[in-house]
């Protein structure tokens, strides 16, 4: 597993500049997709049951600032941190978490900039919510009714954590490298956001959808 960790940091380690570029090419393509997909949501029922929970959940953090360190919250940091650690081959040694102080997780190996920034993009509760309900419609096709309250609250917890967790400060960033981070982070928030609301409004289906939509405006803004 170490050599194979070494090999995946090494290859990640090649294609971190590559990939700095390719996130600034694909910056306001992206941002026009998921705008047009927000245009696209805006209906009375994905306001009611999509944006509401989304805004509510927004504002319950704003208001009470501390749960951004709660329990939950550092949990799932760590997990994330964890969960792309594991899928680069990194073998865990510790987990801690303490609440209102931080987290700390470790394993062997050096690490790489996708585990570093993991928890700055990537919202694994609510990606753990989508396989759930794919689960679910192996059984029973129709989702609950439910299920857009339960989206919007996901993604809104999601969106205001990291708000909280991006300052210039941030250990994570100085590991994968201040200039890599400003180029990764605000191109791989829109794609991920893009998924989670191509999911909500088409299902499985909608996410090549959303990506043959960022290259359609990419097409459009380089006059193709």
């Amino acid at each position: 597993m170490k050599k194979i960790s070494q090999k995946i940091n090494w290859f990640l380690g090649l294609i971190k500049w590559p990939i700095a570029v390719l996130m600034l090419v694909a910056l306001v393509p992206a941002f026009q997709a998921d705008w047009l997909l927000i245009e696209k949501s805006m209906t009375a029922k994905m306001l009611w049951e999509f944006y509401l929970p989304f805004g509510v959940t927004i504002l319950f953090f704003l208001i009470m600032p501390d749960l951004s360190g709660s329990f939950f919250t550092i949990a799932e940091h760590e997990l994330t941190h964890m969960l792309f650690a594991v899928l680069t081959f990194h073998k865990p040694k510790g987990l801690d978490i303490e609440q209102g102080v931080g987290g700390y997780f470790s394993f062997e190996g050096e690490g790489n900039w996708l585990v570093a920034l993991a928890p700055y993009f990537f919202p694994t509760f609510t990606v753990a919510l989508m396989l759930g309900f794919g689960m679910y419609q192996q059984f029973e096709p129709k989702l609950p009714d439910y299920w857009l309250i339960l989206f919007g609250i996901f993604i809104g917890y999601h969106f205001i954590v990291t708000l909280f967790e991006i300052h210039p400060k941030q250990t994570d960033f100085i590991v994968a490298g201040p200039v890599f981070t400003i180029c990764f982070i605000p191109t791989a928030n829109l794609l991920m956001y893009g998924m989670l609301l191509a999911y909500v409004l088409k299902g499985w289906a909608g996410i090549p959808a959303y990506f043959q939509l960022i290259f359609q405006q990419g097409q459009r803004l380089l006059g193709i």
